[in-house]
Protein backbone atom coordinates (compact mmCIF):
# COMPACT_ATOMS: atom_id res chain seq x y z
CA UNK A 1 0.00 0.00 0.00
CA UNK A 2 1.51 3.32 -0.99
CA UNK A 3 2.21 6.33 2.13
CA UNK A 4 1.06 9.68 0.87
CA UNK A 5 1.03 12.88 3.21
CA UNK A 6 -1.21 14.83 5.38
CA UNK A 7 -1.38 16.93 2.17
CA UNK A 8 -2.42 14.57 -0.34
CA UNK A 9 -4.69 13.06 2.71
CA UNK A 10 -6.60 16.35 2.65
CA UNK A 11 -6.54 17.28 -0.77
CA UNK A 12 -8.23 13.50 -1.38
CA UNK A 13 -10.67 13.91 1.39
CA UNK A 14 -11.95 17.40 0.12
CA UNK A 15 -12.12 16.08 -3.51
CA UNK A 16 -14.44 13.18 -1.92
CA UNK A 17 -16.34 15.70 0.19
CA UNK A 18 -16.68 18.09 -2.66
CA UNK A 19 -17.81 15.05 -5.43
CA UNK A 20 -20.62 12.92 -3.05
CA UNK A 21 -22.75 15.69 -3.75
CA UNK A 22 -22.17 16.34 -7.14
CA UNK A 23 -22.98 11.94 -7.73
CA UNK A 24 -26.18 12.18 -6.31
CA UNK A 25 -25.46 10.41 -3.28
CA UNK A 26 -28.18 11.26 -0.53
CA UNK A 27 -27.82 10.48 2.91
CA UNK A 28 -31.44 9.20 2.81
CA UNK A 29 -32.64 5.17 3.44
CA UNK A 30 -33.88 3.57 -0.07
CA UNK A 31 -37.54 2.62 -0.01
CA UNK A 32 -38.60 -0.46 1.31
CA UNK A 33 -35.44 -0.63 3.77
CA UNK A 34 -36.52 -1.12 7.00
CA UNK A 35 -34.55 0.33 10.14
CA UNK A 36 -33.54 -2.33 12.77
CA UNK A 37 -34.74 -1.58 15.91
CA UNK A 38 -31.78 -1.16 18.84
CA UNK A 39 -31.59 -4.04 20.83
CA UNK A 40 -32.59 -3.74 24.56
CA UNK A 41 -30.16 -3.61 27.05
CA UNK A 42 -29.99 -6.93 29.11
CA UNK A 43 -30.98 -5.79 32.87
CA UNK A 44 -29.67 -7.86 35.53
CA UNK A 45 -32.13 -9.51 37.88
CA UNK A 46 -31.97 -8.39 41.21
CA UNK A 47 -33.61 -9.85 44.61
CA UNK A 48 -36.09 -6.91 46.07
CA UNK A 49 -33.36 -6.62 49.22
CA UNK A 50 -30.53 -6.05 46.42
CA UNK A 51 -33.01 -3.68 44.59
CA UNK A 52 -33.71 -1.68 48.00
CA UNK A 53 -29.90 -1.22 48.49
CA UNK A 54 -29.21 -0.30 45.26
CA UNK A 55 -31.93 2.34 45.62
CA UNK A 56 -30.61 3.51 48.56
CA UNK A 57 -26.67 3.73 47.16
CA UNK A 58 -28.32 6.20 44.71
CA UNK A 59 -30.05 8.30 46.71
CA UNK A 60 -27.13 8.87 49.01
CA UNK A 61 -24.71 9.74 46.09
CA UNK A 62 -27.36 12.06 44.36
CA UNK A 63 -27.76 13.86 48.12
CA UNK A 64 -23.80 14.19 47.93
CA UNK A 65 -23.83 15.33 44.28
CA UNK A 66 -26.36 17.93 45.14
CA UNK A 67 -24.27 19.24 48.26
CA UNK A 68 -21.33 19.29 45.94
CA UNK A 69 -22.82 21.15 43.27
CA UNK A 70 -24.29 23.68 45.95
CA UNK A 71 -21.39 24.54 47.02
CA UNK A 72 -19.51 27.38 45.19
CA UNK A 73 -15.73 28.10 44.84
CA UNK A 74 -13.91 31.42 44.98
CA UNK A 75 -13.07 32.56 42.06
CA UNK A 76 -9.73 32.44 41.63
CA UNK A 77 -8.96 29.35 43.25
CA UNK A 78 -5.59 27.44 42.19
CA UNK A 79 -6.13 24.03 41.01
CA UNK A 80 -5.08 21.05 43.32
CA UNK A 81 -2.58 19.41 41.10
CA UNK A 82 -0.62 20.71 37.72
CA UNK A 83 0.19 18.95 34.60
CA UNK A 84 4.19 18.92 33.66
CA UNK A 85 5.50 17.80 30.44
CA UNK A 86 7.44 14.56 30.91
CA UNK A 87 10.85 15.57 29.87
CA UNK A 88 13.30 12.89 28.63
CA UNK A 89 16.02 12.35 31.30
CA UNK A 90 19.25 14.34 31.16
CA UNK A 91 22.31 11.74 30.29
CA UNK A 92 25.49 12.75 31.43
CA UNK A 93 28.18 14.37 29.31
CA UNK A 94 30.63 11.42 28.12
CA UNK A 95 34.25 11.58 29.51
CA UNK A 96 37.05 10.85 27.14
Amino acid sequence: MKRISRREFSRLAIAGAAAAPLAGATLQKPEGQTVMAKPTAMKPSLTADEEKKVDEAVAEREKGMAEMRAHTLPYGLEPAFLFRVRTPARRAAARE
